[in-house]
């Protein structure tokens, strides 16, 4: 299991090709052609250049996060496969794995809102606007909070005997690794017994979890990226002219 990579939106590129238009009709007027360096300056020095670029680098931070998550799942991957294939106690691995995951997963929040804040600063967003699109993570991923609370802090299913898995999870299951967790669980239901079962829970919890994120996070790139066009399209006038 693999967690893909974010995207920027396409509309910003759309969005682009009407700037770049533009520039475009504006050298006509002046009837004069820009050179290619002239074109990156525009593009660097505009407000549309600079908001996709700021685009960009947040994209790029966020697929760091989601990297390390991979690196994460590798990680839980390996020990499910072969619980001596790395250091340590794979018990202790697999839970430190499991609850470093959150950190990573809430870095990818405040990184989000870094972004909105940056937004409000050059008047994309109203500070209303900022602070609902504040609200709106909270409220899309308040349930995880709790679900990190339940797993770290109250240890849920970090017991050392009678571990239990929920069906949706043991049913979801290929048939030959069901049965071979199936028996670990009948034979030895300790964490130390049942760490391979524990490490298939694990990703199947992050990987639950990734996919709601990411769904969460296609549409609030597209929110932003449509409310970057607004602005573009009943804020912005651009003026074009030449240093001979």
């Amino acid at each position: 299991m693999k967690i893909p990579y974010l995207q920027p939106p396409t509309k910003l590129g759309e969005g682009f090709l009407n700037f770049a238009k533009e520039i475009h009709q504006k050298s006509v007027e002046l009837g004069t052609k820009f050179t290619e360096e002239e074109l990156a300056e525009f593009f660097n020095q505009s407000f549309s250049g600079k908001v996709r670029a700021n685009f960009l680098l947040w994209i790029g931070d966020l697929n760091r996060i989601i990297e390390g998550i991979n690196i994460m799942l590798g990680d839980l991957n390996q020990l499910k496969s072969d619980r001596h294939s790395m250091t340590g106690d794979p018990v202790i691995r697999s839970e430190f794995l499991f609850q470093s995951f959150f950190g990573e997963f809430f870095r990818l929040k405040e990184i989000c809102k870094l972004f909105i804040k940056q937004l409000a600063k050059i008047k994309v967003l109203s500070n209303k606007n900022k602070e609902m699109l504040y609200d709106s993570y909270f409220t899309a991923f308040d349930w995880i909070y709790e679900i990190r609370n339940m797993m770290i802090h109250q240890g849920v299913t970090f017991k050392n005997y009678d571990v239990k898995f929920p069906e949706k999870f043991m049913t979801g299951l290929d048939p030959h690794e069901a049965e071979i967790f199936t028996k670990l669980v009948e034979t030895s239901n300790t964490r130390q017994g049942t760490v391979e079962v524990q490490c298939a829970f694990y990703i199947w919890i992050i990987s639950e979890l990734m996919e709601h994120y990411l769904k969460f996070q296609h549409n609030m790139g597209d929110t932003l990226a449509e409310l970057v066009l607004l602005y573009e399209d009943f804020a912005l006038d651009i003026t074009v002219s030449r240093n001979d």
